[in-house]
């Protein structure tokens, strides 16, 4: 073990000139920062695709490692499914750009991460997928899900669905704190990130873009198996959702396991439809619709109370016709990698003028995230009247305005209806 520290600090040392040339300066300080913490907890070994270093794969590295080591990835294209459930590991890239770990996602349970606690830093994680599954985990409808079905196994219901790229739900996450760092997380099918909190979760999502071609970028529950509290917290990160209705989905199990999220800083880049049969009847949401946060004189109610910061995103909505919206889809198609660039969305919600002469479901309304209550019908106390989940009064700067918390939500509406 000795021998092993020594190894690591004399890696620690030779790396910073690695690191400068992957990277930025200031990336390469960050990085030698984030190994030099790691190493005063564990080994740090060397995963390398060329077989010089301690392993050729992470998930090998993963198996014969101790808790609360650090694996040190070099670059290359790691093709591989990673479970971290039973152990504290460290994963750390030399360079987001090169050091990449894909999967295919068309199966929920074959994906490229599966974490429960450690730290994960300087990797583009993605998930790929032949998009025939376009289903998310909340269900197109109230038979898509499982609460709905309650004779099916969880395995099976989950079979229906398509995977994560990063998968957080494990009983061995209780009490421990995991932290997705410096990240780009992409998506071709499900949600960038599935969290299912434990009691004594603590989840940090930091300096991280999340893109997501079908199904939104960020997905979190409580857990109806457990008693405690749990927070998650994302700082610092941009959301980038190009065809699902809703940008990210929370979800309430009940009350025993109540979560405390904090947003800071996070820019959100979505698209909302006129026509609404994609959006949910169950959709509990007692923020105001899109349509109503496009009118000017919401936006500048919503500016006056601090809600929003119009000097900093600007025009919340964006119209845009059908014409547009065809020209976009086709650049989408046109992609042949989730690694290239994507269409460029505005920062805000980008509205997508009606194709159809269908007439909207009046039951539905439009809003960008998802709120449901294992209780169908009943609004709690929460966040957007979610049930035990509730945002923390540290939460600011963020596109979307019910991610900011300057008062109550209620104090808003009687604002408005007076």
């Amino acid at each position: 073990m000795d021998n092993l520290k020594r190894r690591a600090m004399l890696v620690l040392a030779s790396l910073s000139a690695v690191f400068l040339l992957q990277q930025t300066t200031v990336y390469a300080r960050e990085a030698a920062d984030v190994l030099a913490e790691v190493a005063q907890e564990g080994n740090v070994y060397e995963v390398k695709p060329d077989g010089t270093g301690d392993f050729v794969s992470i998930q090998e590295g993963v198996d014969s490692v101790e808790s609360g080591d650090t694996l040190l990835i070099y670059p290359g294209t790691y093709e591989e499914n990673v479970i971290i459930e039973n152990k504290t590991v460290n994963l750390l890239g030399l360079s987001k750009e090169d050091c990449i770990l894909t999967a295919n996602t068309d199966n929920y349970h074959n994906i490229p991460l599966t974490i429960a606690a450690g730290r994960v830093y300087g990797l583009t994680i993605c998930g790929t997928g032949s998009r025939e599954k376009q289903r998310n985990i909340s269900g197109t409808n109230e038979e898509g899900t499982f609460d709905s079905n309650p004779s099916m196994l969880v395995d099976t219901w989950q079979d229906q669905f398509s995977g994560y790229v990063i998968h957080v739900d494990h009983a061995y996450s209780k009490g421990k704190s995991l932290s997705v760092e410096n990240c780009r997380i992409i998506s071709s099918n499900n949600y960038c990130v599935g969290i299912g909190c434990w009691s004594g979760t603590e989840i940090s999502i930091e300096d991280c873009e999340l893109i997501s071609g079908r199904s939104g970028c960020l997905f979190i529950h409580n857990n109806i198996l457990e008693s405690g509290a749990s927070k998650v917290r994302m700082r610092n990160c941009e959301l980038k959702n190009y065809v699902s209705p809703y940008v990210m989905a929370v979800h309430s199990k009940g009350e025993s396991n109540p979560i405390e999220l904090t947003f800071q800083n996070v820019k959100v880049y979505t698209v909302a439809y006129e026509y609404n049969a994609c959006y949910h009847e169950s959709n509990m949401n007692t923020w105001f619709p899109v349509e109503l946060i496009g009118n000017s004189s919401v936006q500048a109610m919503l500016v006056e109370k601090g809600y929003m910061d119009i000097q900093k995103t600007g025009q919340l909505v964006h119209q845009r016709t059908m014409e547009q919206h065809t020209q976009f889809n086709a650049e989408l198609e046109e992609q042949q990698s989730l690694l290239e660039d994507w269409p460029e969305l505005a920062e805000g919600i980008t509205y997508w003028e009606n194709s159809s002469d269908t007439p909207p479901d009046l039951k539905k309304t439009r809003h960008c995230i998802e709120i449901k209550n294992l209780d169908k019908g009943k609004t709690g106390d929460g966040w957007c009247g979610l049930s035990s989940i509730y945002l923390t009064e540290d939460s600011y700067g963020n596109t979307l305005p019910e991610m900011n918390y300057p008062r109550p939500v209620m104090v808003v509406t009687a604002t408005l209806s007076e």
